[in-house]
């Protein structure tokens, strides 16, 4: 059983500037049974929510958030809804988080827990606040037995992609993404304890874990069109590790200022041995 998933950093303002119609056909032409948005401000009037739920033949849920609200839509045909969760969106992170736990439906051999699947924009003003905004979606994968994801804007640099010209990026973005220099003529390096974090918590970058095992260091493109990082990201944890397929960017074209990411799961190669109780 295959599975597509998509994140989408949809630019706030998509409703009101008519962008939306746009990225509707994007995401449909892919068809992802798991849909991951970010920026989705429009969406916390729920009858713009309700049209978009229509639009996209999806179901959709849209978490509460200070700034720009997540959301996280999926396919009621290839999924059994068990559970939403976004406890501290509102309170603890700077633009929050949206959980679902799920349960896939056709599967030869059923799942003793759920898959937890999470859309996520972390905090884009400080490396060091993402990090902990990282450890808490962290501890929200696990507990429910360890099949889970985290996708969406993570906001700074990967663990282990290239440094990009640094002198090439608005400053604003230097000094959130980059570690602090000792004198103004030292190099510009990336701030990497956001993936730093995500790896001590077993999870496997998606786009890095393909790069590596084929050899293709396009997989690793940037995938914010002016900061020049691979921001939109997806993290899995150990039992879907030996399920991962696919990855690939997605052009928005004129419709937001982020690419889409879009990877592929086999569910059937799920590892079932590495789920236990984390609570």
């Amino acid at each position: 059983m295959k599975l597509t998933v998509m994140s989408q950093n949809v630019q706030y303002g998509a409703f009101e500037d008519g962008r939306w119609e746009g990225l509707v056909e994007i995401i449909r032409d892919v068809d992802p049974q798991l849909l991951c948005l970010q920026e989705v401000d429009a969406l916390a009037d729920p009858e713009r929510a309700e049209s978009i739920r229509k639009a996209l033949g999806m179901e959709l849920v849209v978490a509460p958030s200070k700034y720009l609200p997540t959301a996280l839509a999926w396919d009621p045909a290839v999924w059994e809804w068990a559970g939403t969760e976004t406890k501290y969106s509102l309170t603890e992170m700077h633009h929050g988080y949206c959980t679902l736990q799920l349960r896939p439906l056709g599967l030869a051999t059923d799942w003793p827990v759920p898959l937890v699947a999470i859309s996520t924009h972390l905090n884009p003003y400080s490396a060091q606040a993402a990090a902990v905004e990282a450890q808490l979606l962290c501890a929200r994968a696990y507990r429910h037995g360890g099949i889970g994801f985290i996708a969406g804007d993570i906001n700074h640099m990967p663990l282990g992609d290239p440094e990009p010209d640094w002198s090439l990026v608005q400053p604003y973005n230097r000094t959130s993404r980059c570690l602090r220099r000792q004198h103004p003529d030292d190099p510009w390096q990336g701030n990497r304890i956001v993936g730093q974090t995500l790896r001590d918590g077993d999870f496997t970058d998606v786009a890095a874990h393909l790069a590596d095992l084929h050899r293709d260091p396009e997989l690793l493109q940037s995938t914010g069109r002016h900061g020049l990082l691979r921001v939109d990201q997806a993290h899995v944890t150990q039992p879907l590790v030996p399920a991962i397929r696919d990855y690939c960017r997605v052009d928005p074209k004129e419709y937001a200022d982020h690419f889409g990411v879009v990877f592929t799961l086999d569910l059937d190669l799920v590892d079932l041995s590495h789920i236990r109780d984390f609570t």
